[in-house]
């Protein structure tokens, strides 16, 4: 991944955007795909959730393929593409789950009966962590995701989500405000 990631940077630095109106299918696969799958992945935590996800993602993409050369950042448009999924799919999830909610049996809680009780240790932190970013609400949890997973710069997040700069600050401040809290309300009552 991080091969990847160094390929993708030094093939798409800033200054090389303007050229992106060539972009070709393939490319934007070979060269934004990593990016994409670690947000996905973020997104929604399940192997196969993400998989969907990124998978109508491309699709998506691919069928806008003029608007990404027009938009001139293939990342950020990918990514909001992706974001726009995302809660399309949540809805649709919120409304079943009204109807007919599921019991979903999530293999990430299951901790190795061979592992050390630091790692064990370690893994629930990392479970909390993700527990309380899984529960923000969604547009602090793609801000937060996109600053930590994607490790995209405010700015980028800004033009993704097309919001003001310091609208992003601010809600990248709320969400660590409500982690901390959380963090706090767990270790403080032990």
């Amino acid at each position: 991944m991080v091969e990847t990631s160094k390929m993708i940077h030094s093939t798409f630095s800033k200054e090389n955007y303007e050229n992106a109106c060539d972009i070709s299918e393939s490319q934007l696969v070979s060269e934004f795909g990593g990016i994409v799958y670690r947000f996905c992945i973020s997104l929604v935590y399940r192997k196969e959730d993400a998989d969907d996800l990124f998978q109508d993602t491309y699709v998506r993409a691919f069928s806008e393929i003029e608007k990404i050369r027009a938009s001139g950042n293939p990342k950020s448009f990918l990514l909001s593409v992706a974001t726009s999924l995302w809660r399309s799919n949540r809805r649709k999830y919120a409304r079943r789950n009204r109807l007919a909610p599921i019991v979903d049996f999530d293999e990430a809680n299951i901790i190795e009966a061979e592992s050390l009780e630091d790692r064990a240790i370690a893994n629930e932190e990392v479970l909390m962590v993700r527990e309380l970013v899984n529960d923000l609400p969604n547009k602090l949890k793609v801000t937060v995701v996109m600053y930590y997973t994607v490790e995209m710069s405010i700015a980028d997040i800004a033009r993704t989500l097309k919001l003001p700069i310091g609208t992003v600050k601010s809600q990248l401040s709320r969400a660590r405000a409500i982690i901390r809290k959380g963090l706090e309300n767990k270790y403080g009552n032990e």
